[in-house]
């Protein structure tokens, strides 16, 4: 018989152990406001470029920050100035002509059902719709649910732009802010490379993801328009906020589009329907590929299981910052793998 293996763990490994597990609790513990400093990350590492080039124009940094805000201000102030009178509008009418819309949907569905009981389908077809209903109901009640939770968080935001803010007046905001948390000096040079790669993806990430938000928008508004269904705006508005989670998103902001077609008639709902598939086409290969570029090029598998754990984790700020965060994770997976290689 071989000799008995002893496995001894020292009192050193069990120490650091219990350290590593109170640090995770401890992260976890504030991972709200964490998030909130990631946010700030993403928004410093899109506009510091910009703030680079208005400085080596020898005009001083802080006032290009100050300018680079008032910017983004008056343009917020402007697109609310020409969208709340037309969009309190609508929502007044969606208000007054709720009851007669339900009717529309509801004869729609009906003339489904009886199609589908001429070739007897229909307990299918009912299912279907039970289910739909469901699941909208379930989905429009959590939009404003969270949309009331983010009001009240409002002042998360300017916490967000203030930390954003304050790291932009300062030349190199992020390395500062490293060196201050990082002591041992042999391993901040390689955390401020990292971070600055990854800084470069989540700001393209920024940039190009409103811009895809704006093209969405503006796509589906003026089809829409042309297909003359009602509350165009607010349905544009919808498609182009629900851009900003990839795949699930696009097909969120397709359902309610179809449906109020359908209050319309049979074949606007299939031509918004159409309208609609165009636009995810264009964007799937023309826009993305022009707009994002390389910014993410996350496999779609990845992207759609990162949401769904962000959204277990941090709910509305989880789906909005998964994308950005598993970019970052990506980035830091290379930079160990190709050190171990």
């Amino acid at each position: 018989m071989g000799k008995e293996q002893k496995i001894e763990i020292s009192p050193n490994i069990i120490w650091k152990t219990i350290l590593i597990l109170l640090v995770l609790s401890f992260l976890y513990y504030i991972k709200d406001i964490l998030l909130l400093l990631f946010l700030s990350i993403i928004i410093v590492s899109a506009a510091e470029p910009i703030i680079d080039t208005i400085e080596a124009r020898k005009i001083p940094r802080i006032l290009a920050v100050v300018l680079l805000y008032m910017f983004f201000i008056l343009l917020f102030v402007l697109v609310l100035s020409i969208v709340v009178p037309t969009l309190t509008e609508e929502m007044q009418l969606v208000g007054k002509a709720l009851p007669e819309y339900l009717t529309g949907i509801n004869d729609f569905t009906k003339n489904i059902t009886d199609l589908a009981a001429t070739y007897h389908f229909e307990e299918n077809i009912n299912t279907i719709f039970s289910n739909s209903s469901n699941s909208l109901t379930n989905s429009v009640t959590s939009i404003f649910s969270n949309t009331l939770d983010f009001l009240v968080g409002i002042f998360r935001a300017l916490v967000v732009f203030s930390l954003a803010f304050y790291m932009l007046i300062k030349k190199d905001g992020t390395k500062t802010f490293i060196s201050a948390i990082i002591p041992r000096e042999k391993h901040r040079e390689k955390v401020i490379s990292l971070v600055k790669r990854i800084q470069t993806k989540m700001g393209r990430w920024l940039i190009g993801q409103f811009s895809l938000m704006f093209l969405i928008f503006l796509l589906e508004f003026i089809a829409l328009s042309i297909l003359q269904v009602p509350f165009a705006l607010i349905l544009a508005l919808l498609g182009g906020l629900l851009e900003i989670v990839p795949y699930i998103g696009p097909l969120a902001a397709f359902v309610p589009a179809v449906l109020l077609a359908a209050t319309v008639s049979p074949w606007t709902a299939f031509f918004v329907a159409l309208a609609y598939i165009i636009i995810q086409q264009i964007e799937n290969h023309l826009i993305v590929p022009l707009v994002m570029k390389k910014a993410v090029g996350l496999n779609p598998v990845v992207i759609i299981l990162s949401l769904l754990i962000g959204a277990r984790l941090a709910g509305v700020q989880g789906i909005i910052l998964a994308v950005p965060f598993v970019t970052a994770a990506e980035v830091i997976l290379d930079d160990f793998l190709n050190k171990k290689e």
